[in-house]
């Protein structure tokens, strides 16, 4: 129903506006009455009336300010303004200022309805196209993202489907311009730790790309514990990766204490086109993925990140990038850096704080979630891909780390 509100400092005209018509029978609910604009604003801002019916001069605070106060507050009331034979300017003036309508006195009771219809009218047609807009909006919204998600994943077949999906959602590429993905990556600290909410996230994310000054193509949340912002690189490429690394640093240190998540954050290598975007978002994953495992919290796709490192167990980390698929045992990757298994097994345990096998589950698990998040893959093959010969096994290690089974974490892609 629509809800009016009744102003006016002669109890007889509220009475007669109030009682004369049968308001319920035209969908009309009387919300409430003033004597003045003071009292008005009170109830306005309580109520929030779709109809306002107001007096020009009241004592107090009088129909002008009073609808000046309604405008200023932001209330999107339809206004019927009721003056007298010698207040017609002033009448004239509240139309000025927003007022819709206005009525002479003594008012005329059918004009009033008729009025009150038409500003109803108004009222249920502005609201039903906010309905509208707002569900438009979130539509648009929804195929924006997912275009990002795809365009992540390198889910496009053809270069001219990005092009033509960018056109149509007016995403445009600007010349000489190169965009870069930055991936943060989070990882539980404890299983009794409180799980963050997205909004918290989110806000922490988005406060330290403020504070940087720097404005996101995209900000999509990839998986349950990775983040993605596609943000342009300016003239001087160095100097914003710079920027975007300073932000990353200064992201990890926010969320200490806050959170019950670490961080990490890889960035990835600038991308000229939409097809590089995929090959930007995979080397800012890996490289979120190297610095969760080493010294840097924050990582260029292209750092040497194990620099500060012993020759083998770079060589050993690199050999678990490249041969993660395959039957790897530490005798084999021993063998390939030129030290016994024992000592190779030392050296993980002294520089990484972890076994050589926790080392490469962890790369497996972590390759596995960016397959099941790309719908080119079949969740029964996954295991196998990253090097998991029995896909129960699979399933095992998989829930164990990340909360949930293969299945059910492809679900939310």
């Amino acid at each position: 129903m629509l809800k009016i509100l009744v102003v006016d400092d002669e109890y007889l005209v509220r009475m007669g506006i109030c009682q004369t018509i049968d308001w319920a029978e035209h969908g009309v609910q009387i919300i409430g009455q003033a004597s003045n604009g003071e009292e008005g604003l009170e109830l306005a801002l309580l109520h929030k009336p779709d109809v306002i019916i107001t007096d020009v001069r009241m004592p107090y605070m009088n129909g002008l300010e009073f609808i000046a106060k309604v405008k200023e507050n932001k209330l999107h009331a339809g206004i019927i303004v009721l003056s007298g034979y010698d207040e017609f300017q002033y009448a004239q003036t509240a139309m000025q200022h927003g007022a819709s309508t206005y009525l002479l006195k003594p008012v005329d009771i059918e004009k009033l309805a008729e009025s009150v219809r038409e500003i109803g009218h108004e009222v249920r047609e502005r609201q039903s196209n906010t309905v509208r807009l707002e569900r438009l909006n979130k539509e648009v919204g929804a195929i924006i993202h997912q275009f990002w998600l795809d365009l992540l994943f390198g889910s496009f077949p053809e270069s001219e489907e990005i092009e033509e999906k960018a056109r149509m959602l007016n995403l445009a590429w600007e010349e000489a311009e190169s965009l870069t993905v930055t991936v943060i990556s989070l990882k539980k600290l404890e299983e009794s730790s409180p799980i963050d909410t997205l909004n918290f996230q989110q806000r922490i994310i988005a406060e330290q790309l403020e504070a940087y000054s720097i404005i996101p193509l995209a900000l999509i949340r990839t998986m349950p514990e990775q983040w993605a912002i596609v943000s342009r690189l300016r003239e001087e490429e160095g100097a914003s990766l710079a920027l975007i690394r300073s932000f990353g640093t200064q992201l990890v240190q926010a969320s200490k204490g806050q959170s019950a998540y670490t961080l990490s954050v890889g960035i990835g290598t600038p991308a000229g086109n939409w097809e590089n975007i995929h090959a930007s978002y995979e080397s800012a994953s890996l490289a979120a993925l190297r610095a969760s495992s080493g010294m840097d919290s924050v990582l260029y796709a292209d750092e040497q990140s194990e620099a500060k490192y012993r020759r083998e167990i770079r060589a050993a980390l690199a050999y678990i990038r490249t041969h993660y698929a395959n039957n790897v045992t530490v005798e084999m990757v021993a063998a390939d850096v030129y030290v016994s298994p024992t000592h190779l097994m030392h050296l993980f345990r002294k520089e990484l704080n972890k076994t050589f096998s926790e080392c490469l589950t962890e790369y497996r698990i972590e390759v596995a979630k960016q397959m099941l998040h790309n719908p080119k893959y079949r969740v029964y093959e996954v295991g196998s891909l990253v090097g998991f010969g029995d896909s129960k096994y699979f399933s095992q290690v998989f829930k164990k780390m990340t909360g949930m089974p293969p299945s059910e974490y492809a679900k939310k892609r």
